[in-house]
């Protein structure tokens, strides 16, 4: 009877030591699954980040061919512009030599009155108050001649000043199109690598915290021994 005491009191204590390691492979399990979680959140932050790279990126290309096509109708708008403007300047110059032409024609009218009223009155008609009055008109004539020109000529430059100046005013403005569409494409390739390096901070943020959760709650003698007996069998 005292044996069988003794064997009893001996096995006793064996099923809080099996207790005892169900509870510390239940916190090992937890632990491991918490690393898991770590492990699959970093990977979370590093898609993240790679996918606001990419959306950057696509808003970039975007961005560029919208203010390519912007620029392009700048320049062609400008041409037409340009082409409207000089069309306009030469039938303005066609309209002062209509009215340079008329003016001829009315001295040359003029003219031949005094001289058909001189001849009619019976005296000369190339000479004396006829001559005078013929030098008259003709004096008058250049005058009004002169300031006919000078408005051409003032019509022509200053139209083609202006042609000019509208075909550049379209070019200048395809050109900053164009560099505001560049920065605009640096800068959100830039936003795009900073969202790339973030996730890749962010994931290893949170595998560290992972690991030292999981090592907090996991000796690594108690991962050695699990892992031989594994290989032990």
């Amino acid at each position: 009877m005292a044996v069988e005491s003794g064997s009893t009191s001996a096995s006793a204590p064996q099923p809080a030591g099996q207790t005892s390691n169900q509870l510390t492979t239940s916190s090992a399990m937890l632990a491991g699954a918490g690393l898991i979680s770590s492990i699959g959140a970093g990977y979370s932050y590093k898609a993240q980040g790679y996918m606001q790279q990419a959306s950057y990126a696509i808003q970039a290309t975007e961005n560029m061919r919208l203010a390519s096509l912007r620029a392009d109708k700048d320049i062609e708008y400008a041409n037409i512009a340009y082409e409207r403007k000089q069309k306009q300047v030469e039938l303005e110059s066609l309209n002062f030599k209509i009215q340079g032409n008329t003016l001829l024609r009315s001295l040359n009218k003029a003219n031949a009155a005094t001289r058909a009223r001189a001849y009619a009155n019976g005296m000369s008609g190339s000479s004396g108050s006829a001559l005078s009055m013929a030098n008259a008109n003709v004096r008058n004539t250049h005058r009004d001649l002169a300031v006919v020109e000078l408005n051409a000529l003032a019509s022509r430059v200053f139209g083609m000043e202006d042609a000019t100046n509208i075909l550049r005013s379209g070019y200048d403005q395809a050109y900053y199109t164009r560099e505001a569409a560049i920065g605009g494409t640096q800068s959100a390739l830039a936003g795009g690598g900073f969202a790339a390096q973030t996730g890749g901070l962010m994931a290893g943020a949170s595998l560290v915290q992972g690991a030292m959760k999981f090592a907090e709650t996991v000796p690594a003698g108690y991962v050695g021994q699990k892992i031989t007996n594994l290989f032990n069998g």
